[in-house]
């Protein structure tokens, strides 16, 4: 059984210690401590920020928003064969629109081969922007659950009414929305 000094004090301890770790004085392991675990938090709080910026990037990509607009006889044209309307050729897909002055964007979807549906982007339950539509749905991006179909009817509260609809209708390659300008 060994037995060690029992009055060691921390100073001689961490002297034993420096020894077993290249003969560095105690003041210099402790700036060590310091540094290696100062390190560590600045990589994780960087590494958070990193994935944040990211995840903000890529949804404002999705959201594809559009800002140079055809008007034709007071109502919006969208014409599919440009590759900013793409989204509008598959069915179950959509795209927002940024119409000037308007707080929220204006959200068209295409519904099936011949219908489209063109409606306000904020949710009728607190006004949080509705996302774009995943697998046929539109859902708040509130988290409140608010679910609305592609036609922004409601499938699931709390949002008890409708969004607000504009009238639009697909004929031949082209989306015409009656929207309120102005």
């Amino acid at each position: 059984m060994s037995c060690r000094a029992p009055c060691t004090t921390r100073k001689a301890r961490l002297k034993t210690r420096a020894k077993r770790m290249g003969n560095m004085p105690p003041d210099d392991l402790l700036n060590r401590r310091k540094f290696l675990s100062g390190s560590a938090r600045l990589l994780v709080m960087l590494s958070s920020f990193t994935a944040l910026a990211c995840a903000c990037t890529r949804e404002k990509e999705e959201e594809r928003r559009l800002t140079d607009l055809v008007i034709e006889q007071g109502k919006l044209v969208l014409d599919l064969g440009e590759n900013r309307y793409q989204a509008l050729k598959t069915i179950g897909s959509g795209l927002k629109i940024e119409i000037t002055r308007q707080e929220k964007p204006l959200l068209v979807t295409r519904v099936s081969e011949t219908r489209v549906a063109a409606f306000s982007s904020q949710c009728t339950h607190a006004g949080y922007e509705i996302l774009l539509p995943e697998q046929g749905i539109l859902a708040c991006a509130s988290g409140h659950g608010g679910i609305f179909d592609l036609e922004g009817r409601v499938l699931a509260g709390p949002a008890k009414s409708n969004l607000p609809h504009y009238p639009a209708q697909l004929i031949a390659n082209r989306v015409y929305v009656a929207y309120p300008f102005g």
